[in-house]
């Protein structure tokens, strides 16, 4: 066909392997690339009122999904200030989380807490200093599943009073027929800084990171 001055041809082919190569299209570059389709379409055979209308929906979807990605992204970013508010707020504060570590005060009792999976015939709670020596023994009776607490009068074995300072504590538990039950153990303490992590954020207790996620109480420092 005999092309009519002025106009040039779109070799459509090229189009689109040129869309498809592109990772990704804005509404921008959507628009232009119909821009350029109408003004060098052949007048003697103009794009059809169907067509420039299905091009149309497919240009308002993607202006729609581009809104919509932009309030997604403003949300997010509103969402983590707030959490950032308030997990600045725990500074100050006693948390209890996973873990079996406490930050011993002189001349105090401790309350050690833990969780069985089931019912318990005998529960024995070692003690152990910051170097991981084993400086007392809590030894308890039956206790029943679920979360359970013992104290700990702060002292050695031979009942010296220890000085304050970062302990860690093992728990094991046994029901009746002498197999062992699993104990899962939690560890309190004041928080005193908080640090924003790419992937999450993390409370510094007893001078250890722990992840927001794992805490399971908060209270006010007494």
């Amino acid at each position: 066909m005999e092309m009519i001055p002025g106009v040039t041809s779109i070799d459509n082919s090229k189009a689109s392997l040129k869309t498809a190569a592109t990772d990704s299209m804005g509404k921008d570059d959507f628009l232009k690339l119909l821009i350029a389709q109408l003004s060098a379409q052949d007048p003697l055979d103009p794009m059809g009122a169907q067509d420039f209308s299905a091009q149309l929906a497919q240009f308002s979807g993607l202006e729609q999904m581009t809104n919509v990605n932009s309030n997604l992204e403003i949300l997010q970013k509103l969402d983590e200030a707030l959490q950032n508010t308030s997990s600045v707020n725990l500074i100050g504060k006693t948390v209890e989380s996973q873990g079996n570590t406490l930050n011993h005060k002189a001349n105090t009792s401790e309350t050690l807490s833990y969780s069985l999976e089931s019912d318990a015939d005998s529960v024995q709670i070692d003690i152990f200093d910051s170097t991981g020596n084993q400086i007392d023994i809590v030894k308890l009776g039956s206790q029943t599943q679920g979360k359970n607490k013992a104290l700990w009068d702060g002292a050695d074995k031979q009942g010296n009073a220890l000085p304050a300072g970062t302990y860690s504590y093992a728990v094991k538990a046994e029901n009746s027929d002498g197999v062992p039950i699993q104990v899962d153990t939690f560890s309190s303490g004041l928080v005193s800084d908080v640090v924003f992590g790419e992937d999450q954020t993390y409370a510094i207790v007893n001078g250890k990171e722990i992840a927001m996620s794992t805490i399971k109480r908060v209270s006010m420092n007494q």
